[in-house]
């Protein structure tokens, strides 16, 4: 595979003295590192309160601001944060025959399958993609990439992301179900990447039935079958692990569904508000989660929620983040982005069980995602 020639080692940005406003901090808070949530609860802690989350609103007035040296650390640090954390999707390739080929075949060509692929710029492997076997039998691809120039243009920064792909059979041996981990929109673009060039030479040798793995889209759904999906992520009850409450949830009012209701505790909607993010403990709108007469008018794009685990002695509360992810447009189109989860959360554990118990918790949610996926669309 082709990799980008080592750069200069990156100067790191002298956190503790500087000063930022206007034209440079415009360039950060312009970006896609920094999200519209993070600037606006940056301004709160300075005292100022607006009601729209649009950048075009609150990005001048961050940028009209001074931000101490321990205000800009905190919002870059979210940032970071934010990237950082392992996000998890998966799909399928439908196999033509239960036999163990596609393994020996990928093992034996993995150089030669994914030769073509490209890193962007600023971008380099921290180390190259590796292809092995592990304990359970499945293939797992593995590798980490570095990312130069974080806020290009006037931080000097570097930070190594590590991605990972496990493919494994499935489906009464019939599939290959392909779990993909990502930490950066960079890992998810190569995960992309490497699946699609997986796909072609399964195909081409006659191993899958298609070069495109079968994905969850939220193109599959209507609006009212997109809230009835992620709904049905919530009705998890067993020994082993179970629903406990809704977290956060966030609605996009779809502009093409016609005027909402002239009822009271709706229609401050119409005109005013376009994305809405909204607490599980806000009772006063939790409301739009349960009454089918309103989902016409809105998308569900992302929920959190909590659950209980007991896998032998561990025990406790994980917080899990649904959302339909891989929008590039900084509109509200999000046709095209596919489904995934994330574990935000997870009560304290001993360090030796931390990784299975994410294990056993992936395992639950996927089976809730594939449950839901055919009661709504059977």
């Amino acid at each position: 595979m082709s990799t980008l020639s080592r750069q200069t080692p990156a100067k790191q940005f002298d956190y503790e003295r500087a000063i930022l406003w206007g034209d440079r901090l415009r360039v950060l808070l312009n970006s896609e590192h920094i999200s519209s949530g993070e600037i606006t609860e940056t301004l709160k802690e300075k005292g100022i309160f607006i009601g729209s989350t649009n950048k075009s609103d609150t990005v001048p007035l961050l940028s009209a601001s001074l931000l101490t040296p321990a205000e800009f650390k905190r919002l870059v640090e979210k940032s970071f944060s934010r990237e950082s954390g392992k996000k998890y999707s998966s799909c399928n390739f439908k196999l033509t025959s239960s036999g163990d080929d596609w393994r020996s075949e990928i093992l034996n060509n993995f150089d030669s399958t994914i030769e073509g692929i490209k890193l962007e710029d600023d971008r380099e492997f921290a180390s190259d993609p590796s292809i092995s076997v592990d304990p359970d039998g499945n293939v797992l691809i593995s590798y980490s990439l570095r990312v130069l120039d974080f806020s290009k243009d006037w931080i000097e920064q570097e930070v190594v992301y590590p991605g990972e792909i496990l493919l494994k059979q499935s489906g009464s041996g019939l599939e290959i179900e392909v779990n993909r981990f990502r930490t950066s929109k960079d890992t998810n673009k190569l995960n992309d990447a490497i699946t699609g060039a997986i796909g072609k030479f399964y195909k081409s040798k006659g191993i899958t039935s298609s070069e495109q793995p079968e994905s969850i889209f939220f193109d599959d759904f209507t609006n009212s079958e997109r809230i009835r999906f992620f709904l049905k992520l919530t009705s998890v009850n067993t020994p082993d692990f179970s629903f406990k409450e809704i977290g956060n949830f966030e609605i996009i009012r779809d502009q093409e569904a016609g005027a909402l209701p002239k009822e009271q505790r709706i229609e401050w909607m119409e005109g005013y508000v376009n994305k809405i993010q909204i607490k599980g403990s806000d009772l006063g709108k939790i409301f739009l989660l349960h009454e089918p007469s309103y989902y016409q008018f809105y998308f569900l794009i992302k929920m959190t929620a909590t659950y209980t685990f007991k896998f032998g002695a561990n025990t406790g509360d994980c917080g899990v983040e649904f959302s339909f992810s891989g929008k590039t447009s900084r509109d509200d189109n999000y046709s095209g982005t596919t489904f995934d989860f994330s574990i935000e959360r997870l009560s304290r554990l001993e360090e030796g069980s931390k990784n299975q118990v994410r294990k056993a918790i992936i395992q639950e949610i996927q089976e809730a995602r594939d449950a839901a996926f055919k009661h709504v669309k059977p």
